[in-house]
């Protein structure tokens, strides 16, 4: 097909509204879309007068070197969403938080520990009272409660 080359101008417009408008109609795929931005570019070369076949190849090489960047940042964002760092009560372990409640000594006794912007009841794991005002660190969960040592015990015993 020997087609004028400023019949491809709008070829190439027609093209880009078409992916794109396909893009907009198909439910999260970005399949369309990058071969509707790389229309658009081999239209803005042939605006400008440059040869069909090198217009075909920009849209070609343009639209493949974004549909596989499409597809690579679509894999980190599923991956991202899938992974979620630490999920309930969980994402408290290892965390720092400040003694506002003295924590007593005794077994199954409990003080307050703000983590945050969260109080939580708290024990101290080796039975040893904990004043408040001291940084803690949460070491385990124990049903609702936080187990905790002294940032300075823990860090200083290892």
């Amino acid at each position: 097909m020997d087609t004028d080359p400023e019949t491809w101008r709008w070829i190439w417009l027609g093209a880009t509204f078409v992916l794109v408008a396909g893009e907009l109609a198909v439910p999260g795929t970005f399949f369309l879309l990058p071969f509707g931005i790389s229309a658009a570019l081999a239209m803005v070369l042939a605006f400008i007068g440059v040869p069909v076949g090198f217009q075909w190849a920009v849209f070609v090489v343009v639209g493949i070197g974004l549909f596989m960047l499409f597809w690579r940042m679509g894999r980190e964002f599923l991956r991202a969403k899938t992974n979620p760092i630490g999920v309930g009560a969980e994402r408290l372990l290892h965390q720092h938080g400040q003694v506002i409640e003295t924590i007593p000594g005794e077994p199954g006794q409990a003080g307050m520990v703000l983590i945050g912007a969260e109080r939580w009841r708290a024990e101290s794991e080796g039975h040893e009272p904990i004043p408040a005002g001291t940084t803690v660190k949460v070491v385990a969960m124990k049903g609702t409660r936080v187990v905790v040592v002294p940032v300075q015990q823990r860090e200083g015993s290892h």
